[in-house]
């Protein structure tokens, strides 16, 4: 302690004090730098498309129950159009599935309509696997985005089917089916 005009100077307090304020500076801006390493680093990564998945776009949407018949397949991954009509998808990974649609549709008479689209898989006593209800009541066009998860098997076949009711019309639709488990593929 050193005497200055009648004040005691604490320097040990002082040196201590500045000493917490430079640690302190010093781990606020090395958690900010890493923030910003992590901020860009995920900015800049790739998506992965490694993951097990499909998705298309039916060739036509018609009126009437129907199979859905796809066209162009837009992105795949060990995941494929089984041979023939192409309105099949064939599963090569047992696990669960993500079906994912944006679908438009409409009432051709302004009258209370709808229709059901159903993920079927061939063979299976019960081969609704999932189901989605739509309606409509006006002769505007409705655009939805639907999902749901189901549980597929290895080597089965899926397919989409449409059940439309009286003056119920699809316009458009873009499908896509993803495995949940990304590309881990063990069964």
């Amino acid at each position: 302690m050193e005497a200055d005009g009648g004040r005691a100077l604490h320097r040990y307090k002082r040196t201590r004090y500045l000493a917490v304020i430079v640690v302190q500076n010093v781990l606020v801006t090395a958690c900010l730098v890493v923030t910003l390493y992590l901020f860009w680093g995920v900015q800049n990564q790739e998506a992965s498309e490694d993951n097990v998945h499909i998705q298309f776009n039916p060739k036509t949407v018609r009126s009437g129950n129907r199979t859905v018949q796809f066209g162009k397949v837009k992105s795949s991954n060990m995941m494929s159009l089984a041979d023939g009509k192409n309105d099949k998808i064939h599963i090569e990974c047992t696990g669960p599935y993500v079906l994912y649609m944006e679908v438009c549709y409409k009432s051709m008479d302004g009258t209370e309509t709808g229709g059901v689209m159903e993920l079927q898989v061939l063979g299976r006593d019960t081969p609704r696997v999932s189901s989605f209800s739509l309606h409509a009541s006006h002769e505007v066009s409705v655009c939805k985005g639907l999902h749901s998860t189901a549980y597929l098997s290895n080597k089965e076949e899926a397919s989409l089917h449409l059940y439309p009711m009286e003056g119920f019309r699809f316009e458009s639709m873009t499908v896509g089916l993803s495995y949940l488990l990304g590309s881990r593929c063990e069964y």
